[in-house]
């Protein structure tokens, strides 16, 4: 009895299992056998992608040598182009150096002949003015000893004057008091602003 209890607890622990796990496994099955076949599907479109790739890449090399030596050719062609416009450049730049030369030397001698020009003209108006500077000094000194002269004659003039106020007034016999009003109204005339010609102008009338 216990032999056959020992015998059938595996098959029954197996039952167990496959009661419990059976249906998923199945699935699992069913799902790894599904993966292979996409497996086998994807590597069967992996070969011919590679396949299409290798042809691509082939035809690709063909074209890539095709645009290289395009290139070579193209390059070749710029080249001789770039020195043939290089030249046509450099000849062009000679003529312009060649132009602006003489342009600049043109140039240098209308300077030089303006700066001759300016510089006669600059000493001309310096005599001008010079000499018109002389001719007023002259003038000026002219005018100066005139007026010394009338200053020293008016002056000449006043101290006559003076005199012969003063003799008039010793030969009147004019009292103190007489001369010092005389002096007084002398010196507010002056402060005044007045002359003193015209105060002995005015004291010759009163006279």
């Amino acid at each position: 009895m216990a032999d056959k209890d020992q015998m059938t607890a595996p098959e029954s622990i197996e039952r167990v299992r496959d009661i419990i796990f059976g249906p998923k496994m199945r699935d699992y099955e069913q799902r790894f056998e599904a993966l292979a076949r996409d497996l086998v599907r994807l590597q069967g479109e992996l070969d011919r992608l590679g396949e299409q790739l290798t042809a691509r890449d082939a035809a690709q090399g063909r074209n890539l040598q095709a645009v290289r030596q395009e290139l070579r050719q193209a390059d070749d062609e710029l080249k001789a182009a770039l020195k043939a416009e290089a030249g046509r450049l450099a000849a062009q730049l000679a003529e312009q150096h060649a132009e602006h030369t003489t342009h600049e030397k043109n140039l240098r001698q209308e300077l030089q002949q303006a700066d001759s020009d300016l510089h006669a003209a600059l000493k001309a108006e310096i005599g001008r003015l010079s000499a018109e500077l002389a001719d007023q000094a002259a003038a000026q000194e002219t005018a100066l000893q005139n007026l010394r002269q009338e200053l020293r004659k008016a002056d000449a003039d006043l101290r006559d004057e003076l005199r012969q106020i003063a003799q008039r007034l010793t030969d009147d016999k004019a009292d103190r008091a007489v001369l010092g009003d005389l002096f007084i109204e002398l010196g507010n005339h002056v402060k005044a602003g007045g002359s003193l010609a015209d105060l002995l102008q005015g004291l010759d009338q009163a006279s």
